[in-house]
């Protein structure tokens, strides 16, 4: 039986100033609801990854000493050789942890794991109780593994069937054949011909579906533009969520679209 990958991981703070270590320790208390979480460590060895002042020789020695440049995100001006991931100051949050994140797919990667729809430990029928509804099935389309992992474990935690893809093509090859009652798609696919909202308006302006259920799309992005939110609306979704995810709208978004547990 596979292992259920962790959601929390810790994180080592090496070097910076009283000033940084605050800003970034507040960093991690504000975004503890995110999946995955990432939490401040007090070992550098024995945290899951570390943050390293670029500009400190004491931190730079620290890091190589303990052997965890590999798994260290340095900022400043002067990263050492062979440094993962390297971001110049001021710091910037929402940066910080998409590099953070780029770790640990990276780590992932490396794990010998069964296909994602296999993943989770438990399955929907046994998350179920005998008065409870039966478990929907939904589909997930996103172009970062990572991504696609950790709301596959969220929805599949909350009694959900969960299909997980990772291009439009795919996904509009499940829509036609295989009925969905909720459909998440992030808007930006990368570098294919669609993207989420092509694969939103697809599914609205269709007149029949597989099982005649017509799916509830939620949109999912990572930009803060005002206006994705927007192009959200004109493409017919019926809820809209940003990413990092956060556990009180990632709820809301699922009471709008799932009558069984807005109730």
């Amino acid at each position: 039986m596979p292992q259920r990958i962790p959601m929390r991981y810790t994180v080592a703070l090496q070097g910076f100033s009283d000033f940084e270590r605050s800003t970034l320790a507040s960093l991690f208390r504000l975004e503890q609801q995110r999946a995955p979480a990432y939490v401040q460590g007090s070992s550098l060895v024995e945290s899951d990854f570390v943050i390293a002042d670029a500009d400190s020789p004491s931190a730079l020695n620290a890091v190589n000493d303990a052997h965890r440049v590999q798994d260290a995100i340095f900022i400043g001006s002067h990263p050492p050789a062979g440094a993962a991931a390297h971001l110049p100051r001021p710091i910037e949050p929402k940066r910080l942890l998409r590099e953070l994140d780029l770790l640990l797919e990276a780590r992932l990667a490396l794990l010998d794991e069964p296909p994602l729809t296999d993943w989770v430990v438990s399955s929907p029928d046994a998350l179920r109780s005998d008065d409870s509804p039966p478990a929907l099935d939904v589909l997930v389309l996103d172009d970062s593994r990572i991504a696609l992992k950790f709301l596959q474990s969220r929805l599949q935690g909350l009694g959900y069937r969960v299909h997980a893809v990772q291009t439009a093509d795919e996904a509009l090859a499940l829509l036609d054949t295989q009925p969905f009652s909720i459909v998440f798609v992030d808007i930006d696919l990368g570098a294919g011909p669609l993207d989420g909202l092509a694969v939103c308006q697809h599914l609205k302006r269709r007149r029949t579906h597989p099982g005649d259920i017509a799916p509830a799309v939620v949109v999912v992005t990572g930009s803060t533009r005002s206006t994705d939110r927007v192009r959200g609306d004109l493409a017919g979704c019926d809820a809209y969520l940003t990413k990092p995810l956060m556990e009180e709208e990632f709820m809301a978004a699922l009471r709008q679209v799932d009558p069984a547990r807005a109730g």
